[in-house]
């Protein structure tokens, strides 16, 4: 078993915690409870922060919806965006202000895309997603990202673009066939990024740092194979040859102890079937990674090293009570809690970092099986 000294890496420093909310040259502080929400899987970052005082008058915060912002813990940007939100309350005993915003990415998730010729492809989703983003000034930029070697593989086909779809969802679609993670950073821009292989200098344990933690192993959304389809072809199958162009691989889960088959339809018009089957691949390996999902309640916003938990970074993982010992999950949600009645705490989502990526899956039985001799020490 390893050290948990190491595993966690000792006691947290004493770390500014303070949440300031910054509009223009006004640095708002002093606020009693607060939510803050990242993640590689949300879009688009979000807070919510609030004070409640006996003798506060609503009119002493000047914060208006719309305005631009900036929070921050302690010296550390983790949200810029725009405020959504003010909310003013007013009772016999105290009055509170409420205030909620969201990353700039916020514009490029509720707004609609606007293409003229209505129709985009063939480029890269790292231009695809820059075209789009341009009109709301959101930057695009790319982190650790490996697409397929082969030029042409980058290639996303021509598609057809429906009247009500948002850029967020368009560039979503188109990077699920690159294995590519879409979600925002500190600066409010959109980050597109493969799996992280970057690690916190500690990590979770129970009995040392964990205040809480539960996992679900669940088999109702996987499925024991994956077969690849072209929705273009599909569409126009002759009766001669039908699904003629339709032969593709199929993608089998060897955890999933019975027959269940499901049908990846793939929206891109790639005769040679390569998307296609990245499509089914990436279909499997997130349904099985959700499947072995853990969510831990820590009691700190920072790892020993004082960097504030991040999305898309490794951490170790040490929960056998939870037939979860000595791992290194991904990070793929954290939330930032603080309020008077528990304090500052944290709440992460942790995942296999192979549920992120297309890597053909280890070829093993049943994962709970899998997990129950680990946290015994048999050997498979």
């Amino acid at each position: 078993m390893s050290n948990l000294s190491s595993l966690v890496g000792g006691s947290v420093p004493d770390i500014n915690t303070d949440v300031t909310l910054t509009i223009g040259n006004v640095a708002w502080q002093g606020w009693q409870d607060i939510r803050i929400s990242r993640g590689c899987e949300r879009m688009p970052a979000d807070f919510e922060i609030s004070v409640t005082e006996k003798y506060l008058s609503p009119n002493q915060i000047d914060i208006r919806p719309g305005q631009p912002c900036t929070l921050a813990i302690g010296s550390v940007p983790v949200i810029s965006g725009y405020v959504d939100v003010y909310n003013a309350s007013i009772g016999p005993d105290e009055h509170s202000v409420r205030i909620m915003g969201r990353s700039r990415c916020s514009d490029i998730v509720d707004a609609h895309a606007v293409v003229p010729n209505g129709q985009l492809g063939n480029c890269d989703i790292v231009r695809l997603a820059t075209e789009l983003c341009k009109p709301f000034g959101v930057k695009v930029v790319t982190q650790n990202l490996t697409l397929p070697p082969d030029p042409k593989d980058r290639v996303i086909q021509w598609f057809n673009v429906n009247l009500g779809e948002t850029p967020y969802n368009l560039i979503e679609v188109c990077a699920r066939y690159m294995a590519v993670l879409v979600y925002d950073n500190a600066d409010g821009n959109l980050v597109l990024a493969s799996v992280g292989t970057a690690s916190h200098a500690s990590g979770f344990a129970e009995g040392v740092n964990v205040i809480g933690a539960d996992v679900s192993f669940r088999m109702d959304e996987r499925y024991s194979e994956y077969s690849p389809h072209l929705f273009s072809i599909q569409s126009f199958n002759d009766f001669d040859n039908p699904n003629q162009g339709n032969s593709f691989p199929s993608i089998y889960d060897l955890g999933v102890p019975r027959y269940r088959p499901f049908y990846v339809i793939s929206e891109q018009f790639d005769y040679s079937g390569y998307l296609a089957e990245r499509r089914a691949l990436w279909e499997m390996q997130r349904r099985r990674g959700r499947s072995q999902s853990v969510r831990i309640v820590c009691d700190s916003w920072h790892d020993s090293a004082g960097q504030l938990w991040a999305p898309n970074m490794l951490a170790p993982l040490h929960l056998p009570s939870l037939k979860l010992p000595n791992k290194k999950w991904l990070i793929t949600g954290v939330t930032f809690f603080k309020d008077d009645r528990m304090g500052t705490r944290a709440e992460l989502e942790m995942m296999p970092p192979e549920a992120m990526s297309v890597e053909p899956a280890a070829q093993q039985p049943f994962d709970w099986q899998v997990a129950e001799n680990q946290a015994n020490g048999t050997e498979y």
